[in-house]
């Protein structure tokens, strides 16, 4: 049976998270974490979001945080990744595990995926601010071994640039996939980016099931995504076959109407 990893987007619905450049955290964790769950699955692990979509399991904060470590917990998570944007001065990457954590699984881990993902951002031209421990909540409330990771300053110009860049989220999001593959031990078998004939080659940046035949609405649901208009299920499918029901619709047009809107300013 494959390892659960959950991968947790901070913030979400009403609440934005860090906002500064025209971005809002709660958009870029989504990006990353998305983008993270679709490298790590080619790894075999089976990867759960606590968010697949622009919303939080409450508007309370210390709910919501308590609901994000349940969720991980119910799911018998073998490890657990928060990924947030920093602001308030800075520049670069940090991780935390729990205090008092450093020198056991959590630590060990920490320095595995700290080196991936610190080496990711030196690449870009940004500093690695170490590895630190804190007192979170879904570190405390988490039962598995967790890692919360700063990946940039959100209000700082040259950190903001790079985070609205497809292809720099894409290496962050492969270094938190490869960091949290090795260490979970499920490194072994590299990225598949070479299916074999009896796998379905996939034709989408963001879904498993879209594939070829597709191509004609392809690129089009990988814009729906992108604008957070439209979601998958979490678990890398977009399922294209599924009648949509009401509510979903209503998702669906509000956040298309929200989406206008912003682009126009109001």
């Amino acid at each position: 049976m494959a390892k659960v990893i959950v991968i947790d987007p901070g913030h979400g619905g009403l609440d934005p998270g860090a906002v500064g450049n025209g971005l809002q955290e709660k958009d870029v964790t989504l990006a990353i974490a998305q983008r993270a769950s679709y490298f790590l699955r080619q790894y075999g692990a089976d990867v759960r979001l606590t968010r697949a979509g622009d919303r939080t399991f409450s508007t309370d904060k210390h709910a919501d945080l308590n609901a994000r470590a349940e969720f991980a917990n119910n799911a018998q998570a073998a490890y657990f990744v928060s990924i947030h944007i920093n602001a308030g001065g800075g520049s670069g990457f940090e991780s935390y595990v729990m205090t008092g954590m450093a020198d056991e699984e959590a630590g060990r881990r920490q320095n595995i995926m700290h080196r991936e993902v610190a080496e990711a951002f030196e690449k870009a031209g940004l500093p690695d601010r170490g590895k630190k421990t804190a007192n979170f909540a879904v570190l405390r409330l988490t039962n598995m071994p967790a890692i919360l990771l700063e990946c940039g300053f959100i209000d700082r110009d040259e950190d903001a640039t790079l985070l609205r860049n497809r292809t720099f989220i894409d290496s962050i999001a492969e270094a938190i996939a490869r960091g949290a593959a090795k260490a979970m031990g499920i490194f072994s078998s590299p990225l598949v980016d070479n299916p074999s004939p009896n796998q379905p080659q996939v034709i989408s940046k963001y879904y498993k099931d879209i594939t070829p035949g597709m191509e004609w609405a392809a690129a089009s649901v990988d814009k729906l995504f992108e604008r957070g208009i439209m979601r998958g299920d979490g678990q890398g499918n977009f399922r294209p076959f599924d009648k949509m029901t009401r509510l979903e619709a209503a998702v669906a047009l509000n956040h298309a109407i929200e989406y206008v809107l912003k682009q126009l300013g109001r």
